[in-house]
């Protein structure tokens, strides 16, 4: 019996890619993978394009950007990473690549190298320099708290504020100060405040904890709403140990919060004790500073000039007709040097009249005028001799002369006879003279 051949089953590229595709997501949905990220490129689609590789292989990878914003770690070319995603197959291309859901750094934790990496960058923009913060008011009247409203640190700043200085008015902004949000409503909260017009300062932090409880701290979200805050902030998160990013924005950094309060607010009893002190010295300063001037003004009232007042202008007069003679003796001398000057004038003026200068250039146009007429004779003459010797030339040159010899000129049909054959018996020629013409019949034409 014949056994039947059976046909293989032939796939499309589509369809072999969707297979593909089908058993790489099933097999590999969730994975975490190391290598060195390479190649990373952010188009304006904000996704982030890049290869991960160790040293024989490389996969093509890809970060969409709703992952992306919320990574706290931020990879750039050449960072060890672990990645977590699931393999998956571009079927345009062919191309299998990892869809990336997290993304940490291998070694140093994620949110170390996060703060680190904005720390840099925001350092690099100036928004750490010095010249950039402001100084706090010495008397606040008015603080503002931006700080969770449960917390121990908002009690601790309050009780401190009002042991300090009674009179300090407070305003309380409430805000989640850790956790999803946080770094959003605290940079909302500082906006906010900026906005109270009778606020001298901002107080922005919350008590101890770990890096993770402080890191809506490390925002730059935050860091740019206190570096654009119009209020001192002084920044007061954790403890003593305890470093943000808001804490090198801010214009002053406290240690605790309760350090924040005593910097923010002085003691207004020894504010009191020093101002009264301050007020008797200068009591006592003014005192001494009056006393001096009534004995100055007492020793000046017993001098002569007030006793005499025509004493303090005798001096002036004097002087007054010193300057009067010297004024005058200075006028006849400045009046005898321009008569000087003037006479000098006149006579330079003088003899550079025009007068003068007319009657020469009379004399030289009557001269010039007799030696021109007496060139042009000369000239014409000349010509006139040169023409006749012309004239007798053109006369012993032209033909007329001739005639006058004896010669005579033939014309024959408006053109000179030269010789006998050109014409014929019979024929009337133009025969001219030294004076006349004839017009004569060929008789006979005789050959030469």
């Amino acid at each position: 019996m014949q056994q039947e051949k059976t046909t293989p089953q032939i796939y499309s590229v589509s369809d072999i890619t969707g297979d593909v595709k089908s058993i790489l997501e099933s097999a590999f949905d969730s994975v975490w993978i190391e290598g060195e990220v390479s190649n990373l490129r952010i188009p304006s689609s904000q996704h982030s394009y890049f290869i991960l590789k160790d040293n024989r292989c490389q996969i093509r990878c890809v970060l969409f950007k709703g992952f992306r914003s919320a990574l706290k770690f931020k990879p750039e070319n050449g960072d060890h990473v672990l990645l977590f995603g699931r393999v998956t197959l571009y079927e345009a291309r062919g191309d299998y690549q990892v869809i990336v859901e997290r993304i940490e750094p291998k070694g140093l934790g994620a949110l170390q190298q996060a703060f680190e990496q904005l720390k840099s960058r925001l350092m690099k923009e100036g928004l750490f320099n010095e010249d950039r913060k402001k100084p706090l008011p010495l008397f606040p009247w008015k603080v503002g708290i931006v700080t969770s409203s449960t917390g121990a640190a908002v009690q601790d700043i309050i009780n401190i504020i009002h042991r300090r200085n009674p009179k300090v008015s407070i305003l309380i902004y409430p805000v989640k100060v850790q956790g999803e949000g946080a770094a959003e409503e605290i940079s909302d909260a500082i906006q906010q405040m900026n906005k109270v017009l009778d606020l001298d300062l901002l107080i922005v932090g919350r008590g101890g904890g770990s890096i993770e409880d402080l890191w809506a701290f490390n925002e730059e979200i935050v860091a740019r709403a206190v570096s654009k805050s119009f209020l001192p902030v002084l920044s007061a998160v954790g403890h003593e140990i305890d470093f943000t990013i808001a804490d090198f924005v801010a214009d002053l950094r406290a240690p605790t919060p309760s350090a924040a309060a005593e910097l923010a607010v002085p003691i207004l009893d020894e504010k009191i004790t020093k101002l009264n002190m301050l007020s008797e010295q200068l009591l006592v300063i003014l005192q001494n500073k009056i006393q001096k001037h009534n004995d100055l003004l007492n020793n000046l009232m017993g001098r002569r000039f007030f006793k005499d007042p025509i004493y303090i202008t005798q001096p002036q007069i004097q002087r007054l007709d010193d300057l009067n003679n010297r004024l005058f003796r200075g006028l006849e001398q400045w009046v005898l040097l321009q008569s000087q000057k003037l006479l000098g004038i006149i006579h330079q003026l003088v003899h550079l009249s025009p007068t003068k200068n007319i009657d020469q250039l009379r004399e030289k146009r009557t001269l010039l005028f007799h030696l021109l007429v007496k060139n042009l004779q000369s000239r014409i003459r000349l010509n006139h001799e040169r023409f006749d010797g012309v004239l007798k030339n053109l006369h012993a040159l032209s033909p007329l002369a001739i005639l006058d010899r004896g010669y005579s000129i033939t014309n024959f049909n408006g053109k000179s006879l030269t010789q006998s054959d050109l014409v014929k018996e019979g024929d009337s020629i133009n025969v001219r003279l030294a004076k006349g013409q004839l017009r004569c019949t060929i008789d006979k034409i005789i050959a030469s």
